[in-house]
């Protein structure tokens, strides 16, 4: 049998040890970090607008209270806590942390709220309350004590016990508290979330495990996942190539890829581009056959960039019903191809300085081009466009797009926002099939820094509130991570660009033999779409359509 040492307060009454227990784990409970009750004169609880409790101890805490605030709780056993004591909770957010909890608590501009919590809490939560005009008071309700002496003994006991298979932690705290009674971390840690796996590998731990979520059910999956109960042996699946394609859990189709093409004016105009093998600049009746070719394969759909013939300061052309993306639009719909066409908006392509808007001085202004980014759309839509798909990456274009194309009756034209855009090398090859390079400085002030991964949420976020009805991450391969998390966050569909510097990279690689160009696009495509993306957009579209039909 299985042996975990559990440190959580409540020792071998933790509903925890019940769970491990039930799961056929032996549970030796030694609680590394213990509460104690505050002397304290409370305040008048009833003048707050909220109360807000992170744990049940705070919850034991609580004196009387008249009817008059309402109540919000980190988790479901602090809500079930305050229920046993008769109050109504109002919030208590879906993921249990103080950053989750800060964000639902609803309009708290202005509002008093009392923080019922620990001596040695995290101000992450009261941080972010008064971020949103929020006041604050904190109430240290009770004392969190980092390695009782009365857990000693039973400590040094559990830690001669052979058996024992890996710690379990639930706070920075029990870490420390682990560590401040003697136990040295040379068993592996399994830990709550992301600040007490920090704590436990500033201590020195090796953090075997962490909890996708700070509830008891997933707590216990994993420490399963670290510690199983019998000896798995996960290659008796990959003993033969049909076996390999039973269990397969990600698997690629030709209807999740959008293939890009760029198109110009006139008729049997084709123009190879350099950067991109295999690609070409195409006008709508070349662009036509193409879509042919891609919906014979099985192809999902288009996306269509204009290159006009003609540019101006403002790229009146992106707007213009006679362009080259409407022309092509009009033929493909006309045609009744099953593909979704798919229009990129911005205006780069069509401004005679490359920038995504319009210039103020050598500024991007960002209010100043959203109007002329919602009269792209609305020319798009008209021309047949399914989806439009603001690249601009001006705040408030997903908006500005929904507003004009509802105002002209294309309420059935999708968005596919690019929420988590970064400025990247890897756009080149792009920028010379576009001819959209910037004739002055960069796209770094309105383009996201590719260190930021926090802030590609909050702009995955604000464009889902603004009407977005497909997320974007570009570039693909380097945001496996952000894919993971938006699928985790959000409901909506998600789509990555593979880019065109990912393409001539594998491209390059591949004509030098350094590695099997079609094994590499298989297996990129399968990780983008592993980590999230139901829908792929890349230059190997065709290819990859083709391979899946074999």
């Amino acid at each position: 049998m299985k042996t975990v040492l559990v440190t959580r307060p409540a020792g071998e009454k933790d509903p925890l040890v019940a769970e491990l227990t039930s799961r056929g784990y032996r549970v030796i409970a030694v609680p590394t970090v213990a509460t104690r009750a505050v002397d304290m004169e409370w305040p008048d609880l009833s003048q707050y607008d909220w109360i807000v409790v992170t744990s049940a101890a705070g919850v034991a805490s609580l004196p009387e209270i008249s009817a008059g605030p309402r109540w919000a709780a980190v988790g479901e056993a602090t809500a079930r806590a305050l229920r046993a004591k008769g109050i109504e909770v109002d919030v208590v957010p879906a993921q249990a942390n103080g950053a989750a909890l800060a964000r639902e608590i609803p309009h708290v501009d202005g509002k008093r709220i009392a923080l019922v919590r620990a001596s040695l809490a995290d101000p992450e939560l009261p941080n972010a309350l008064r971020e949103r005009g929020a006041f604050v008071e904190e109430i240290t309700a009770y004392q969190t004590i980092e390695g009782p002496s009365e857990s000693a003994h039973a400590l040094q006991r559990a830690l001669r016990d052979e058996d024992v298979a890996a710690v379990v932690f639930a706070s920075g705290s029990a870490v420390r508290g682990f560590v401040k009674l003697g136990g040295r971390p040379n068993l592996p840690a399994i830990t709550i979330g992301p600040r007490t796996s920090q704590a436990a590998r500033e201590a020195g731990f090796v953090v075997a495990a962490e909890a996708t979520a700070q509830e008891l059910k997933q707590m216990a999956a994993a420490v399963e996942r670290s510690v199983p109960i019998t000896a798995d042996r996960p290659r008796r699946l990959r003993a033969s190539p049909a076996l390999r394609n039973l269990v397969r859990e990600t698997r690629l189709h030709p209807g999740q890829l959008i293939a890009p093409l760029f198109v110009v004016s006139g008729s049997g105009r084709r123009h190879e581009i350099e950067s991109l093998q295999g690609h070409a600049r195409l006008s709508p009746d070349l662009a036509l056959r193409e879509a042919h070719r891609l919906a014979q394969l099985g192809v999902g759909g288009v996306l269509l960039f204009g290159i006009p013939d003609a540019k101006d300061a403002i790229g009146s052309g992106a707007e213009d019903p006679g362009g080259p993306v409407p022309e092509t639009l009009r033929l493909l719909r006309r045609e009744g191809l099953p593909l979704v066409l798919v229009a990129d908006v911005c205006l780069c392509e069509y401004t005679s300085h490359g920038h995504c808007g319009i210039l103020d001085g050598e500024r991007v202004d960002n209010d100043a081009t959203l109007p002329r980014l919602g009269a792209a759309a609305v020319a798009y839509a008209e021309a047949g466009a399914d989806i439009v798909g603001p690249s601009a990456m001006m705040d408030g274009q997903v908006a500005a797009l929904r507003g004009a194309l509802d105002l002209a009756g294309h309420t059935r034209t999708a968005i596919m926002a690019y929420s988590s855009k970064h400025a990247s090398s890897l756009y080149a090859p792009f920028r010379e099939a576009a001819g959209s390079t910037p004739s002055f400085g960069d796209r770094k002030s309105y383009q996201m820094d590719f260190a930021n991964g926090r802030e590609a949420l909050r702009e995955m976020d604000l464009d889902a509130r603004e009407g977005a009805d497909i997320l974007m991450v570009k570039p693909a391969i380097t945001s496996l991570d952000l894919l993971v998390r938006a699928r985790e966050r959000f409901d909506l569909p998600l789509a990555a660009y593979q880019v065109s510097g990912e393409a001539a990279m594998i491209e390059a690689a591949a004509e030098r033999g350094w590695l099997d160009r079609r094994n590499a696009i298989l297996e990129s495509l399968t990780a983008i779409s592993r980590a999230g993306a139901a829908i792929t957009i890349t230059y190997f579209a065709a290819d990859v359509a083709a391979w899946l039909r074999e």
